[in-house]
Formats: C-alpha cells, structure tokens, sequence
C-alpha cells in the first residue's frame, strides 16, 4: 500500500511516499491510528483520498491502494480560495506570484464575448447556486491537486450582469514547474463547466436565452 502526503504532514515525515507491505489494514480509520502509532503522523483532519477519489473512515483498503492523505488549506478555512461576486474582477487583486515556494503562476481569464453563433450579445447574466457551487468548487480544487501535485488554486467567479469583454472567470493556479499547472488548468477548467451550478444566460436587442453550459 502506497501512502501519499502534503505539505505540512509531508515535511513532518520528511517524504512524500510511505510504503507500507503486507500488513492487514482494513480501513483508512486503522491506517491513521498505524500511522500515529509508528510514525508520530497525526491525521485526523485530514480528508482522504484512496486512488484519486475521495473516502470515508470506513472505506475497505487493498494492499495496492494509494491513499492520499489532505491537510487542512493553510490559513484555517478553504473559504479562502473561492470567491463568488458581484463586481468587476481585477485579476492583480488575485495575484499569488509573490509566494516565492511556486515556481509558475499560470493565470485564466474567462472574457463574455460580445457575439454567439453569429448573433450580437448586448449582455450577459450569471446566475449560482452560491452555496452549492462553492462545495462543488473547493471539491474539485482539492480533487486537481492530488491528481496534478499543483500546490494553490484560486478561484474567482462573477454573477449578475456582465458586460461584453468583462471578465467572468478568474482561475490561478500555482505550482513548482509549468507543467503541473498547464495539464491542470486544462482538466480543472472542463470538470468546472460540467459540475459547478453557474448558469448564463446572453441578452440580445431581440430577446434572450439561457446557455446550457
């Protein structure tokens, strides 16, 4: 069984990969009980990951599972890396470059465009699900950066009206090699407009219409 850990309890450990052979582990409630025994772990707030999806304390382990094992965001409240507002979003004010353990800060700008289908869009609406779509979101932040090893996402959306060439979307993801943060950017952004309950819909001068994605 595999053991993978993050930020603070990886620094404790001092690695990120524990290997853990041939004993009869059954769930991740004995795995963190073993691992405070023998490795002076503590990991109860920790969320837990078994082969990239989320688990329970009472998920059945094999013995060739990888188990990841989450710490809490830095700063106390995950609250802290998504935003949902009503304003004009200034991407310097979401900067994050100046946190010098990243060595790539790479930054998505979602713009409304003034045009559909070759039909002119005078406006945009964006309406949420507030308190839905910020679980949704922080679930697919931690979820992206087990999969890509990226160490900040923050996240930035917009609702109510938005004028053409406005910013709508704001996502800044942070990493110590380019790479980490352009492969997820790219999987983060489409699991984002297939789960996150943010609906547009475009205003024309002849009417309007809700966009399904």
């Amino acid at each position: 069984m595999k053991i993978r850990l993050f930020a603070s309890l990886k620094e404790d450990f001092g690695s990120e990969i524990i290997e853990i052979n041939d004993l009869k582990i059954t769930d991740i409630r004995h795995l963190r009980d073993y691992l405070e025994k023998n490795f002076n772990l503590i990991t109860k707030n920790c969320m837990t990951a078994v082969n990239l999806e989320y688990a329970d304390d009472t998920f059945n382990l094999k013995d060739d599972d990888e188990v990841s094992f989450i710490p809490p965001v830095s700063g106390g409240s995950s609250n802290d890396l998504v935003e949902i507002v009503n304003k004009e979003i200034v991407p310097q004010e979401y900067s994050i470059s100046k946190l010098s353990i990243y060595g790539s800060e790479l930054t998505f700008l979602g713009i409304s465009r003034d045009n559909n289908n070759g039909k002119r869009v005078d406006k945009l609406f964006y309406e949420c699900y507030e308190q839905m779509a910020k679980k949704e979101i922080l679930n697919l932040i931690d979820e992206s950066k087990i999969q890509y090893g990226v160490g900040y996402i923050r996240v930035v959306h917009r609702i109510g009206e938005v004028s053409p060439g406005n910013i709508s979307l704001l996502v800044i993801i942070s990493s110590a090699h380019r790479r980490e943060s352009l492969d997820c950017m790219s999987y983060f952004l489409d699991k984002f407009k297939k789960i996150v309950p943010i609906w547009k819909k475009e205003i024309y001068s002849d009417g309007s219409k809700w966009l399904d994605s």
